[in-house]
């Protein structure tokens, strides 16, 4: 015998027995981020609904494998991020990265969705892939952030499917944060491999991360996704370091 489950009743159940609590003020609202403490972020330096646009060369398909390609050119077409990297955001992204506070995805995912001028740029898109970790890493911190919102972000967007066994990172590398730009750049090389290459052909794809410091991380991303056929790449970050 066949048992259907309705999610969406099951969501508000859950909702009504466990209200949701805002991310930011920490009090039981209507949603994981109240009105009054979206208003506040959004009028602070801090929120900035930035859009940063690049040029890719035209044959860059064609001469990957160049030796002569800068390490400077950008695979991506642009990236859009909501906050600078700093308090009170920054602790936010800090606590949902180490503090086992997964939670946070849900208050995260809310400042993208209420915002119109994503939401109409994330339309424009077929894929949203999280930028992945190791299989190792996932089973330490108990989850991927960037998962957790991509997943969100495609649930709320017409048309988006978010894919995360596409792009797959093979090789653990060290922790960027502690490492200047050229170190960045060469400790992302060879780090992410394709798989299931045909449900990316002439793609629009999204690549979602958490923070965009120098952009190494997802700028290898996008050139592992561009060299398997992909017809657009774009990135989303919740801040910009």
């Amino acid at each position: 015998m066949e048992i259907y489950v309705d999610m969406n009743f099951l969501e508000k159940a859950l909702n009504f027995i466990f209200p949701p609590v805002c991310g930011i003020c920490g009090k039981m609202k209507e949603s994981y981020l109240c009105k009054e403490c979206q208003t506040k972020i959004e009028n602070e330096v801090v929120f900035l609904n930035k859009t940063d646009k690049y040029v890719i060369a035209n044959n860059i398909k064609n001469n990957t494998r160049n030796s002569n390609i800068s390490d400077n050119i950008k695979y991506f077409s642009s990236h859009t991020y909501l906050f600078s990297y700093t308090t009170p955001i920054r602790e936010k992204i800090l606590q949902y990265k180490f503090k086992e506070q997964a939670y946070l995805s849900n208050m995260f995912s809310e400042f993208f969705v209420k915002n119109e001028k994503i939401c109409g740029f994330l339309q424009k898109y077929d894929i949203i892939i999280p930028v992945p970790m190791t299989k190792k890493k996932v089973r330490k911190r108990g989850y991927n952030q960037s998962e957790l919102i991509a997943k969100q972000l495609a649930k709320n967007i017409p048309n988006l499917k978010e894919e995360k066994y596409i792009l797959i990172k093979v090789k653990e590398n060290r922790t960027q944060s502690s490492l200047n730009r050229q170190q960045r750049q060469e400790n992302v090389k060879d780090v992410y491999k394709l798989q299931n290459v045909e449900k990316i052909k002439e793609k629009n794809i999204i690549i979602f991360d958490d923070i965009y410091t120098t952009g190494a991380t997802v700028n290898e991303c996008a050139k592992v996704l561009m060299l398997g056929g992909a017809k657009k790449v774009a990135v989303i970050t919740i801040a910009k370091d």
